[in-house]
Order: structure tokens, then C-alpha cells, then sequence
């Protein structure tokens, strides 16, 4: 498809899926090109937006802040004309709805006080797989996991898990290769949760861009403890000496994947976009992972790095962590 763009007067800069967001923007000037064409696939949702000179990030104004980018504000949305979203990107709401409990942690290595809330499917006894899943509050307020579950569950496409909502005190530095982060979700989380609730020894790591390096790095901390990983376009660039995640060629996880890292009887769901920068690192995993025989569900559409495309790809995602 072609989306026609007039650069406005006050841009200085336009970032989309293509410039990685705000990572590598493009200068733009009204005076030297006032007009061109993105060339983009047909089953596309693409995001842009320009920034003035204050550094404002501002949709297009020909277009509207027609997306909803929980990092940006005011972002302009492109859905090409063969895009449709997943069924369950927007689910009913679940009925009965699901118990909660909220716990909060004075964990070491943090900030603040750690968050955490656990939804729980009503009227099962059973014991239950657990889920645990990075950035707990935009996975269930966002992207409404519990309802998308419920769905599946419905469907009879998954099985009941208790969901563990899980939200750092500072994300850059927990998420990334963070003994804190480890010592709290080994030794304070895992506990906690095993002590008020009925598990049936499945435990699934889980997380998007930097929770997703997260759930990996625990799943191989601690590979018997964890039964399955689940990252949606994982920021598996970089090391714990080079914490960039972008503009760098080393990846610390493929290293210990190429290396015979412990996997012990994990599975692995990769989802990313073909418009994510982490496309091509996330294409790597899928390789080494594949070759070492690990059981791999991997999933692609044309999108880029950003919480539309994952809740487009979080009822296929759960699907599989969680089969009937």
C-alpha cells in the first residue's frame, strides 16, 4: 500500500516503525520536502509521528493521533487494507470476573516497592499453571490478558493458569540481566505465590521487548524452574557489559544459547513484527533455538515495535504456553 505524508511546517523529525520509534529519527524540513510516500505491505499497522523543534512528539495533523501507544502519546496509525486485527486483541470482558490479590514487596535492588497482583480464573479448585508475566500492569490493563485467557479458555484452545502480574521499580535496570531481579522473583515471588495458591508445577515466563529478555534470562538462570518462555519481540540485543539493546550486534542470550546453555525441558514462544529492529536478532533466536531441538512456537506479522502488535499476537502467544 502507499500512505501519502505532507511534512508539516514545525517538524524537525519524523520517527516511526521504520526509524525504531525515537532510537534513530529522520530530520524532515517542510522547506526541502514538503511531501512523500510510504511504501508499506497490505496487512500492515504502522506507526509515525513527527517532533518539533521543543521535541514534542506530535501525530500527523492530516491523519489524527489515531493510535494508542501507551509510550507516545500522540502517534499516527496506519492499518493497511488487508490488515484485520486478532479476534481477541479486544476481548469481552470475562464473566465471572477473576479474583485478585495485590501484594507490594520492599524487595532489595529496587527503587520503590515492588507491585505485583494475582488474577486467579473463578470457580476452579484445581491446582493451576502460573504465569508470569513482565510490565504486570500494561499486560492487564492494556493488553486485558485475564479476558483474552478467558476467551481462549472458552474456546477450549487453553487451559486455565493463575496470572501474575509482575511491574518493576525501575524497568531499564531490573529487566536487564539484574541479580535483584532474579534473587526477588526466585526467592520472594515464586514462594509467595506456591504459598496461597494451587500450582501444578508449570511455571511460564513471560514478558514483551525488555520483559522478554527478563523471562529468558530467568528461564536460564534457573532452567528446571521454569517450564516455558514466552517473549513478544524479545530485546535479546546486547550484553550485561554493553546494556544498549540497540544500535549493537551482540546478543548475550544468543551467546549462551550457541554455547550449550541449559535449557532443561523448556519450551519457547518468540512473537515480533517484521517492522521491529529486534526482527532480525529475534529470527537468530529462533534459529539456535531450532537447531538445538528445542520445542520453538514462532510467530511474524507486518508490524512493528509497539503494544498494538503485541496484543495482536497475545491469544496465539497464550495458546501455546498453555495448551489443552
Amino acid at each position: 500500500m502507499r500512505h501519502a505524508v505532507r511534512v508539516p511546517d514545525w517538524a524537525r523529525q519524523i520517527i516511526s516503525d521504520h526509524t525504531d520509534m525515537h532510537r534513530a529519527p529522520h530530520p524532515v524540513s517542510a522547506a526541502k520536502v514538503a511531501r512523500f510516500v510510504l511504501e508499506l505491505p497490505d496487512d500492515v499497522r504502522f506507526e509515525y509521528a513527527f517532533v518539533d523543534e521543543g521535541g514534542r512528539v506530535r501525530a500527523d495533523p492530516d491523519h489524527g493521533p489515531t493510535g494508542s501507544n501507551p509510550w507516545y502519546p500522540e502517534v499516527t496509525e496506519v492499518r493497511g487494507p488487508d490488515y484485520a486485527p486478532h479476534a481477541l486483541a479486544d476481548p469481552p470482558r470475562a464473566q465471572p470476573t477473576w479474583t485478585m490479590r495485590r501484594w507490594r514487596f520492599d524487595a532489595a535492588g529496587a527503587t520503590s516497592a515492588r507491585r505485583v497482583s494475582v488474577l486467579s480464573p473463578p470457580g476452579i479448585d484445581d491446582p493451576l499453571s502460573v504465569v508470569v508475566l513482565h510490565d504486570g500492569v500494561a499486560y492487564q490493563r492494556l493488553a486485558r490478558t485475564a479476558d483474552v485467557l478467558t476467551a481462549l479458555i472458552d474456546e477450549g484452545r487453553a487451559r486455565p493458569a493463575h496470572l501474575v502480574f509482575s511491574e518493576p521499580s525501575a524497568r531499564l535496570t531490573e529487566y536487564a540481566w539484574d541479580q535483584h531481579h532474579h534473587v526477588f522473583v526466585r526467592d520472594v515471588l515464586r514462594p509467595r505465590v506456591e504459598d496461597e495458591f494451587d500450582v501444578d508445577g508449570t511455571w511460564v515466563a513471560m514478558g514483551a521487548s525488555l520483559g522478554g529478555l527478563a523471562a529468558a534470562t530467568l528461564a536460564l538462570a534457573d532452567p528446571d524452574d521454569w517450564s516455558v518462555v514466552v517473549a513478544q519481540a524479545g530485546a535479546f540485543l546486547g550484553t550485561p557489559d554493553d546494556k544498549r539493546h540497540h544500535g549493537v550486534e551482540r546478543s548475550w542470550l544468543l551467546e549462551q544459547l550457541r554455547t550449550g546453555a541449559d535449557l532443561g525441558a523448556q519450551r519457547w514462544v518468540l512473537d515480533v513484527g517484521t517492522l521491529d529492529w529486534l526482527l532480525d536478532v529475534n529470527r537468530r533466536v529462533r534459529d539456535a533455538l531450532c537447531e538445538r531441538g528445542v520445542p520453538l512456537t514462532y510467530s511474524e506479522r507486518s508490524a512493528g515495535h509497539n503494544w498494538g502488535c503485541w496484543r495482536d499476537g497475545l491469544a496465539n502467544v497464550l495458546a501455546a504456553a498453555l495448551p489443552v
